[in-house]
């Protein structure tokens, strides 16, 4: 939907420096260091620097003109040290052995791909003006090649390990370079020199000239052999091919004929000993021939004209299998028409020089077989031949006389008005005349539904090309014009429901845009609107280039496509810089519809298009039209609709409330015709309307009209309509979430400018059977499941309450709680009305505490926020509570357990931990608890901060980002003396400055235990980045810390493991953290510390966590305490005989990880003799041995 925003601006602002590293890089790159004079050129460069370098060069794909300044100072470095190392190095290409061949290529190798990426950006033609045109080199380019080509073998015919043979971009440069190399304007035999050998290609079934120099047989050979190439090098091969069989010399010689003789026999009747059997080497043959008869000279191609056409011909009807090949293939279709076009445009400029009976001289009779061709591939289902044909029709009607070419443009036009259909007043469709009149009846818009967009894109195209060429005369502007607008317009849905059609308005905006720039204001001014059939809904009195100007303003604002809105913008830009003063305040315009600005989606339907539409009322005309079409609110996608919906709302009420009674009409006539199935676009208008109103409200300060009140208020009678019936809201064939969405977006927003004491508004409420109604829909939405709708469905209860007395909202009430009374164990089915949760949170503030209601509420939320529902009930539970409840300024007891309760939620499912879309969704609860002052007593607010520490430590970054948030603003509570330092985004929260500042407050006795608890996810199971810089954390911290505080921090950890000894989330963090302080010598300091930590508890708890277990991750990291403990002495023994013990386990990873531990402690390197991953019963023996022996400690 969006362009890349501004991507072409920032392209522009960052070139300069993307240059001026590629310039600063390249000497760097190509030679090896040393003084300027005396620099060599290196041999092989690395792979990832030379990827490096032309990553700096494919942004300019989309602007290659900024790369023309600098391509005098780029090129040259190129050039020279490929010359250089031809010259130099030529011979160890081959012999090149570098035990990093796979990560280095030659610097030949490298400067042809970086010369490649050039020419893919800035094309070819451009590029090889700055190569080296010296004939010296000629013959090293041609020896180079061979010997490049041909893979590297040793004595035994084995291939060598180096870098191979050339790839097809050296291939394709170095062809390329060769023919650059052949516009030398002397003959080729006067630069053979006597080491040329004459190879003749007879595998191809080619017979050269007896006279034909021994070079140029080289040559030929060469190209000869890359016709077949599957790859980019055939083009090179082609080029190269016909620049020989041009040359004068080689026409004198004879070349020219051998080589189309042998061109069309190998199309028609191909030698059995050819080699080019292929598509591709028949598409070679075919753009060879293509080559010759659009670059030779006339004189010279005449006497071939005809057989090639002659050859043409029998390829297109496709008796043969090789002419059915080519015509499969669309690079082969595209070929053909590039040669029938080069062929009559050859026969045109030489017709008066032959008799009409001659061949030639019946160029009328071709040109009509090959223009009925051409109209034929105009629909052909590749682009690529479509491209080909319009560019060779527009080309073939410059060279006509003006009536000829005036019959071309009246048959393209002719043909756009095929399966035209119409949409009647009536209703009714039907193919109609040209003139699109029907008797007695009359007409609304065309429809496209019947036509072949393919072919209409060629056609549109096609009228394009002519247009740029100023072929049509200026009297055949009005037709061509009504179609262009069609075309501007034109779309088409797919069986799938996407959107098709975006090239026949891109071709559209490329017509206009030359239209705009190749006729002059006089004629143009001088096209009857009348005549335009496209330009309906346009003011009286309205001039061509106005109807333009209109239809471009609301391409480049709400189409689809970025590309069409950035085309409609420069072809509007056109339009009026070529014919000022003659579109209404024109040069605004411009300014208002950017090229820049369009890109983005939603900034051209909500800034765009209101200020263009505040230019001129005929601006805000077409726009309201075009956003109550298929480019509004008839788009394909949901998000779209919704633009549009909040588009319409805004140009409404543009410049005041005036224009709201007539959106209003023309949005509910567009509803009054909808049939049952369009329910996109229901969609979209039921969302235009609230748009309109949520406007109205926003400005209801200004003084509403009666009228406009009228229609605002007679909105309300939509949902007692035939639209809006239960099965809209229950059909899943007729997307009731759409439906839902709309109808309950309405209902806030009527209900929001209705009246209610304190309003200054006189919008009247609906009666009671309008409310019903609406409470029905509401209560219908709750059905749903989409997030969209629920939120929807919740806002317009709570809208639709403020203007209800309090019966009748306690009277919903109750019917909402109907389906919760059966469900006793809080397990509410997604579609048994998760909604009504979110209505009852979002309806709580109309009752206070004295109210039944009010407990029931409480009471149904809090049940559901707990662990026997689904995640997804909880959450939107804990939500409704938040904003509904605390909000409110409410935390009774079973709000603050139902918070505590989900702070701690660790619920993990097949998506992963689904529980931390809980938790976060506790920790805003908590923020707003915080925000509204309702922590007052001291023991709910220490319960649930020091959880929201824990869960800031831990090591989920988003839940631990969004605890961070909350923290921040509290942190006053810790009473630290100091405020907290900044950490603004997800990326300072995974820093060691981070886990500083949180560990800063683990001494507080409250915050302790909670606070470890998080921070041995993070310090035990985290990402590496987050590992890493917890556990430096905690380090540094301990080194700050006396012997005591760190007791405290490790009596808690050991109480995490007490605690949580069954839960691999805490014990196995835990466990390796543990390890962690005994490696870093954290816990060694303890051990001299009488009284500060209960070791053989310790102990006792490590070896719960791991006995009888299958957790592999969680024995291990038992091996890994075990090892420290036994530096403990009054464990030693104990230690040791447990990881003797693990040496028999039934895992042989822990029967090694247990030795590996033992022989740590005592270097006992019987140890190492034993292979442990052997059954253990074949180890007791050496177990016993190992037992019985003495066992001295390492001084650890």
């Amino acid at each position: 939907m969006d362009a890349p925003e501004d991507r072409d601006v920032k392209l522009q602002r960052v070139s300069a420096d993307l240059l001026l590293e590629f310039e600063v890089s390249l000497p760097r790159f190509l030679w090896c260091t040393g003084d300027t004079a005396a620099r060599t050129v290196r041999r092989v460069v690395r792979q990832s620097t030379t990827g490096d370098l032309i990553k700096l060069l494919e942004p300019f794909q989309e602007w290659p003109q900024l790369l023309d300044s600098r391509l005098s100072s780029l090129l040259p470095p190129l050039v020279q040290a490929f010359i250089e190392y031809l010259n130099v190095h030529s011979n160890g290409y081959r012999s090149t052995r570098n035990k990093n061949a796979d990560f280095t290529s030659p610097i030949p190798r490298a400067i042809c791909r970086i010369l490649y990426t050039l020419c893919k950006v800035r094309g070819g033609k451009v590029i090889t003006r700055f190569f080296n045109n010296e004939p010296k080199y000629l013959e090293p380019m041609l020896d180079a090649f061979k010997l490049w080509s041909q893979p590297s073998l040793d004595d035994n015919s084995s291939p060598v390990p180096g870098h191979g043979p050339m790839v097809w971009e050296e291939k394709y440069i170095m062809l390329l370079w060769i023919s650059h190399l052949l516009l030398a304007p002397f003959d080729l035999a006067t630069i053979t020199s006597a080491s040329s050998g004459e190879f003749v290609p007879m595998s191809i079934g080619l017979e050269l000239p007896a006279a034909m120099p021994p070079i140029a047989a080289r040559i030929i050979s060469l190209s000869t052999d890359y016709l077949a190439s599957s790859s980019k090098e055939r083009e090179s091969a082609v080029a190269l091919l016909v620049r020989i069989a041009l040359r004068p010399d080689m026409c004198r010689a004879g070349l020219l004929d051998a080589l189309i003789r042998w061109a069309l026999s190998s199309l028609e009747s191909p030698s059995p000993a050819s080699t080019l059997n292929s598509v591709y080497a028949y598409i070679g043959v075919l753009s060879f021939i293509a080559g010759l008869v659009n670059s030779g000279e006339t004189a010279s191609m005449t006497p071939f004209l005809i057989p090639i056409l002659k050859c043409i011909q029998r390829i297109n009807v496709g008796h043969t299998q090789i002419t059915k090949s080519i015509i499969s293939s669309a690079i082969g279709r595209k070929v053909i028409i590039k040669i029938l076009r080069s062929i009559i445009i050859t026969m045109l400029h030489a017709r008066d020089d032959y008799p009409l009976s001659s061949p030639l001289g019946k160029v009328n009779t071709l040109l009509e077989d090959v223009i009925e061709q051409l109209m034929l591939s105009l629909a052909d289902k590749d682009t690529p031949v479509r491209l080909a044909a319009s560019k060779a029709l527009s080309v073939i009607a410059v060279n006509l006389k003006q009536q000829m070419a005036g019959e071309i443009v009246e048959a393209i036009v002719g043909s756009l008005e095929e399966n035209v259909l119409w949409e009647t007043d009536s209703e009714e469709r039907e193919v109609i005349d040209q003139k699109g009149s029907k008797g007695g009846g009359g007409f609304n818009e065309r429809s496209m539904n019947a036509v072949n967009p393919l072919r209409w894109h060629g056609l549109v195209l096609t009228l394009s090309h002519l247009l740029y060429r100023r072929s049509p005369p200026p009297a055949q502007l009005a037709t061509i014009l009504d179609s262009l607008m069609v075309a501007l317009s034109f779309e088409q849905r797919s069986a799938a429901g996407s959107s098709i059609g975006t090239n026949v308005r891109d071709a559209a905006c490329f017509g206009i845009w030359s239209l705009a720039r190749r006729y002059t204001t006089k004629e143009l001014m001088q096209v009857d609107v009348t005549e335009l059939r496209a330009a309906i809904h346009q003011n009286e009195g309205s001039t061509v280039l106005q109807v333009l100007a209109n239809h471009l303003v609301v391409a480049a604002s709400l189409d689809l496509s970025g590309n069409i809105r950035r085309g409609a913008s420069a072809a509007l830009q056109e339009l009026v810089g070529r014919h000022p003063d003659t579109v209404t305040r024109g040069i605004d315009l411009v300014q208002v519809v950017d090229y820049h600005t369009v890109a983005l989606r939603s900034r051209a339907l909500k800034e765009v298009a209101i200020d263009a539409s505040r230019l001129s009322h005929c601006y805000w005309h077409v726009l309201s039209v075009g956003l109550l079409g298929w480019r509004g609110i008839g788009s394909p996608d949901a998000d779209s609709r919704r633009l549009a919906g909040s588009a319409l709302g805004l140009l409404a009420v543009g410049e005041g409330l005036d224009d709201v009674e007539i959106s209003i009409s023309r949005v509910r006539q567009v509803l009054k015709r909808l049939k049952i199935r369009e329910i996109e676009k229901q969609h979209g208008l039921l969302l235009s309307l609230e748009g309109i109103v949520r406007q109205v409200r926003l400005h209801e300060k200004r003084t509403l009209q009666p009228s406009t009140t009228t229609a605002v208020a007679g909105l309300w009678d939509i949902f007692q309509s035939s639209l809006l019936t239960d099965k809209n809201f229950t059909s899943a064939a007729l997307r009731p979430e759409l439906t839902a969405e709309a109808a309950c977006s309405l209902i806030s927003a009527l209900a929001s400018v209705s009246y209610r004491p304190g309003n200054i508004t006189t919008m009247t409420s609906p009666n009671p059977e309008t409310i019903s109604h609406c409470v029905q829909i509401i209560t219908l939405s709750f059905m749903r499941t989409e997030e969209a709708v629920i939120l929807c469905a919740s806002r317009a209860a709570e809208s639709l309450f403020g203007i209800l007395d309090n019966g009748r909202r306690d009277e919903i009430v109750r019917t909402w709680r109907v389906a919760f009374q059966d469900d006793q164990v809080g397990r509410l089915r997604p579609n048994q009305g998760q909604g009504t949760l979110a209505a009852l949170g979002a309806v709580f503030h109309y009752y206070s505490a004295p109210s039944p209601t009010y407990h029931s509420i409480i009471d149904i939320l809090v049940k559901y926020t707990t662990a026997h529902a689904e995640i997804e009930t909880r959450i939107l539970a804990l939500k409704s509570l938040r904003e509904g409840v605390i909000s409110s300024g409410v935390l009774e007891n079973s709000v603050v357990i139902a918070v505590l309760s989900s702070l701690q939620d660790y619920t993990t499912d097949q998506r992963g931990d689904v529980g931390s879309l809980l938790r976060v969704e506790a920790i805003d609860a908590v923020a707003m608890a915080w925000q509204r002052g309702l922590l007052k007593d001291r023991a709910i607010m220490n319960s649930l901060v020091a959880r929201v520490c824990g869960l800031a430590v831990e090591k989920l970054d988003k839940v631990r980002f969004r605890a961070w948030c909350c923290l921040e603003s509290m942190w006053d509570v810790f009473e630290t003396g100091k405020a907290p330092r900044a950490f603004p985004d997800v990326a300072r929260i995974s820093t060691f400055e981070y886990y500083m500042q949180m560990l800063s407050v683990s001494l507080i006795e409250w915050v302790r235990s909670p606070l470890l608890e998080g921070f041995v996810t993070s310090a035990g199971a985290g990402s590496e980045s987050v590992l890493r810089a917890s556990r430096a954390a905690f380090v540094a911290h301990s080194e700050k810390t006396n012997n005591g505080d760190i007791a405290l921090l490790c009596n808690s950890l050991i109480g995490v493991l007490k605690r949580e000894t069954a839960k691999d989330r805490l014990a196995v963090p835990v466990l390796e953290i543990c390890g962690f302080l005994f490696d870093t010598g954290v816990l060694q300091r303890l051990k001299d510390a009488n009284g500060c930590l209960n070791w053989h508890d310790f102990c006792t708890l490590v070896h719960n966590a791991h006995h009888k277990t299958g957790n592999v991750h969680r024995l291990r990291t038992a091996i890994d305490t075990y090892a420290g403990l036994a530096t403990v002495p009054e464990l030693s023994r104990q230690v040791l005989d447990r990881l003797t013990s693990m040496l028999l386990h039934p895992f042989p990873k822990i029967r090694m990880a247990s030795a590996e531990a033992l022989y740590n402690l005592t270097e006992d390197t019987r140890l190492f003799r034993v292979d442990w991953s052997i059954q253990p019963r074949d180890l007791r023996r050496s177990v016993l041995e190992i037992r019985k022996a003495p066992r001295p400690m390492m001084d650890i």
